[in-house]
């Protein structure tokens, strides 16, 4: 049976823009050895890009934008999924004069800023373009992340946008941020979505059986923690995402000898 590691970045193999090199070989040696590597972030494909290609880090696919956008290992679009039109742009203005809160919006293309009070940069979302409000209607939005540090503020900003699009998007959480992203897009179902891809009659594992891993150390982890064979956090998650999972283990190169080893004996 063919295996999966599905992994988050930042706070699991992604520390301050760099990957360590034990994890990094670890990750080879699991692709070396036949199993699929794919990166399940809350980042956007570009972001993604900017972040692995400095961190010298290779996957075979991607499920970006919290599953709202799957991308094979060479960064090519499979399937995507966006904000109604307009929505963005409301949400956007909603969240004008709110004090202690960064607003982002993402595009296929590039991650861009829309209003700052902070005016400090984040490690987890740190290249950007700036864009007007008036500039919003000529895009296409896939997502609108926002930094917010106060967890009230955090908790009140995500029930008044759930109760006022509740049919058009989801609201999760990635430690000091809140994604706002299409409704049915969440990290655990754009990894079922791409292994119906992989295992589909058009895929490139037609009718395989694949048991899958699941990594990460955060709350947007936990759909995908629920969907995977097999869910792993890390020492330092949350109560939370530990209680969605069967173990923790010190890092990402500490599971894969494990697996590895065992697929020896």
């Amino acid at each position: 049976m063919r295996q999966l590691i599905a992994t988050d970045l930042d706070g699991t193999v992604l520390f301050d823009r760099r990957v360590s090199s034990a994890d990094l070989e670890a990750m080879q040696r699991w692709r070396d050895a036949g199993n699929l590597l794919v990166v399940d972030t809350g980042k956007s494909v570009f972001a993604t890009r900017n972040t692995l290609t400095a961190a010298g880090m290779s996957f075979d696919y991607a499920v970006t934008f919290t599953g709202a956008v799957l991308i094979d290992g060479d960064y090519r679009v499979l399937s995507a999924r966006y904000l109604p039109d307009g929505v963005a742009h409301e949400i956007a203005d909603f969240l004008q004069g709110i004090d202690g809160l960064t607003v982002f919006a993402t595009t296929m293309e590039a991650d861009h800023i829309l209003s700052d009070t902070y005016h400090e940069t984040s490690p987890i979302l740190e290249i950007f373009l700036p864009m007007t409000l008036e500039e919003m209607p000529c895009h296409r939005f896939i997502g609108v992340p926002m930094r917010v540090r106060d967890d009230d503020v955090r908790e009140r900003i995500a029930t008044d946008l759930t109760a006022r699009w509740p049919d058009q998007i989801e609201v999760v959480r990635n430690q000091e941020f809140l994604d706002v992203i299409p409704a049915g897009a969440t990290k655990g179902a754009g990894l079922s979505d791409l292994v119906d891809v992989l295992t589909g009659t058009d895929g490139p594992l037609p009718g395989e059986r694949i048991e899958t891993w699941s990594v990460g150390d955060s709350w947007n982890d936990i759909s995908m923690h629920v969907v995977a064979d097999h869910a792993i956090c890390l020492p330092w998650s949350p109560p939370d995402v530990v209680a969605a999972c069967e173990r923790s283990v010190g890092s990402m190169a500490e599971l894969i000898d494990g697996l590895l080893e065992e697929a020896e004996r």
